[in-house]
Parts: structure tokens; sequence; C-alpha cells
């Protein structure tokens, strides 16, 4: 495991990606309590329920495993960044906008370019109070179906753009700007980013969380299971008490959730070994587990036979027909 030996930098620590992928997944770090915990690093501004942060990402290997609790709006101000889930890729650059979900993500560094950043931490109650009090200014219709992706990315104006850079004296200023003030400029660009007639999907998203408690679980989990994140990381993911978490997962999937955590990833992983010449090794990261001979275990109970095994015997049968 690599942590930086900048003092400057935040003490977080990331695996590098020559280390064994099957260790890999053990190490998922909440970045928004990362976050709240080094405010002198991670410059904030919060007002109500929401955080602003300004920062120069402290990521020194190649990838990264994180998660929050909370939806990011994150904004480059320079450098380059490529967030990845599974199916998905999108790199940052200078100008770009983006909406992260809350859950999980992996992050890929590009060592020649330092990558500084505003971020707009914000959970779900504050996009659905904005939809509510906007829908009836914004001349979007119909809505987009939402994305299943975990992130998507936020068209912009000179309006926009113009505000986030209109943004980082307030980081610095002494003494600090009144809250007042502070939330009329978040509420612009919220405005101004729900109001564009091309970030429909985005606001399809919002609307799909605001009308359903449930729709929201369901969504959260399809988008992270193949993440190794336990019961409690997923439940604060969800904003729920673990408690809260279990009985909400059950009416809304009619399981426990280590049940179907179990099930969906070796679905995934049965995929995996069917369509693909990863090793199990890989597979195991891939699909969420813990460890390779974790997988293997479960693998072997619910398909009678070891991974492996069961790969040659599938690829057999093609070639038979």
């Amino acid at each position: 495991m690599t942590a930086s030996s900048d003092p400057g930098f935040p003490k977080i620590s990331y695996l590098t990606q020559a280390q064994p992928a099957a260790l890999i997944s053990h190490f998922m770090i909440n970045v928004y309590d990362t976050i709240l915990s080094d405010p002198a690093y991670f410059k904030q501004l919060s007002v109500k329920n929401t955080l602003w942060v300004n920062y120069q990402c402290p990521q020194v290997v190649d990838w990264a495993e994180l998660y929050s609790p909370l939806n990011f709006v994150i904004y480059t101000i320079s450098g380059r960044k490529a967030l990845h889930s599974p199916g998905q890729s999108l790199e940052l650059t200078e100008g770009s906008l983006v909406f992260l979900k809350k859950g999980a993500i992996r992050h890929k560094k590009f060592f020649d370019e330092v990558w500084n950043v505003v971020v707009f931490c914000i959970p779900d109650s504050y996009l659905q109070q904005s939809l509510k009090e906007y829908r009836s200014q914004m001349l979007i219709n119909p809505l987009s179906e939402p994305l299943q992706e975990a992130f998507m990315p936020v068209a912009t104006n000179n309006a926009t753009n113009a505000f986030f850079y209109s943004l980082l004296p307030y980081f610095t200023q002494v003494p600090p700007a009144p809250e007042n003030l502070l939330e009329l400029k978040f509420r612009e660009l919220i405005f101004n980013i729900l109001s564009h007639p091309a970030n429909t999907a985005l606001i399809g998203y919002i609307d799909k969380i605001c009308n359903s408690k449930k729709a929201g679980l369901i969504e959260t989990m399809e988008s992270n299971y193949l993440y190794n994140l336990s019961l409690e990381e997923f439940a604060k993911i969800n904003q729920r008490s673990l408690t809260a978490f279990k009985r909400d997962f059950m009416e809304a999937f009619h399981t426990s959730p280590g049940r179907w955590l179990i099930q969906r990833r070796l679905q995934y992983a049965e995929t995996l070994l069917t369509g693909s010449e990863k090793n199990v090794n890989e597979i195991s990261y891939e699909s969420g587990f813990e460890t390779a001979a974790h997988f293997s275990r479960l693998f072997k109970q619910k398909f009678n036979i070891p991974p492996l095994k069961y790969r040659k015997q599938v690829m057999a049968g093609r070639l038979q027909h």
C-alpha cells in the first residue's frame, strides 16, 4: 500500500495498479469523510446540508477506489482525471462538468498533470427540493429516461463556466462570505444546470428519486453491486441506518442484501468466465468478491463445479456445436 509522503497532502492510502487485483477491493475510501476530516487541504464552503470543496487531487498512484454517500457535481479547473465504473469511462478535462451519483467509482490518475477541481457535494434531498422548486420554470418536456451509469456529463453555458471561476475567491476569503450570499450563488448554479435543454437525462434521474425512495434504492444497488462494499457502506450510500436499509431492501427486492449481492455478483462472474479470458483473480475482483478463494467457494456452491472447470465445460460445449 502506498501513501503520500508530502506533508501538504491528506494522509490517504491508495493501492497501486501493480498490486494483485484480489487485494484492491479491500480498500474502499469514503471520499466525503476524507474531505470533511481535512478542511485545511480541502478548502470548504458549507451552506445548510450542502458542501462546496476546492482542492488539488491528492491521489499519487495509478488507481484508487472511492465511494461517497452524497452526489457530486465536479467541475475541472485544470488537469485531467479519468473516471471508471463497470461498462463506462469518462475523461475529465479543463472546463468539463460531470454529475457523479452517490456510490462507488474508480479513479485513474494522469501523472503528468495536477487535477484542480471544484466539487459540489449534494444529498438527494437537496436535488429533490431544487427540482420541485424550479420545475414550473423549466421548459424541458418530456423528461429523458434516466441513465443507469454511475456518472454523466453535464452540459454548461457561459454563465455556468463563469460561476465556478467566480466562486474560487470565496474559498479563501477572510472573513467568510455570508451564508445567504453563498446560498444564492448555489441556487443560481442549480437553476442553470436544470434549465439547460441538454440535461434531460440528469433531470430524469432526479425526478425518479423524487418520486420513489424504492426506485432510488434499486438504482443505487444496481449501479454499485460490483464494488466490495460492506452492508454498512451500502446503507450510508443509500442514506439510511443499517436497520432501515435492510428493511427497505427486503421490501424492494424480496430477499436480504447479502443473498442478493452474492447472486448478482455470481451472475456477473459467470458472464466473465464464459465471455472473456480473464483469470480467476481478475474475475473475483471485478465481480466484487473479497478474494479469489471466496469467489471460488461461492461459485462451486451455486454451480456444483469450480470456476475454471465450468469455463472448460462451456467452451467444450460451444465447440461441439
